[in-house]
């Protein structure tokens, strides 16, 4: 059911207000995060996925999306491996 409700919403706003929703948005995450306050960040990373979900919905982006995660984890991990693997050699 949530992913039809945010569906929805994202519908009725459509992708240009919603984009400006998403800034707004991290922006909040931002001051939530430099508050250092454990709720107010909980509860904007929220609102941030919320707004994220809604917007690869309106740029059918999904599948998308899920490819970049996975190349960009890997691409970290590959770093850890290197990071750890120097601080081995010294």
């Amino acid at each position: 059911m949530r992913m039809h409700d945010i569906t929805n919403i994202a519908d009725h706003y459509g992708l240009e207000h919603q984009l400006g929703k998403c800034k707004e948005e991290l922006g909040e995450l931002i001051e939530a995060i430099d508050s250092t306050n454990d709720e107010a960040i909980i509860e904007e990373i929220a609102d941030v996925e919320i707004m994220t979900e809604q917007i690869k919905q309106l740029m059918c982006a999904d599948r998308v999306v899920e490819l970049y995660k996975d190349y960009k984890i890997a691409r970290q991990l590959r770093r850890i491996a290197e990071e750890l693997s120097h601080e081995c050699d010294n």
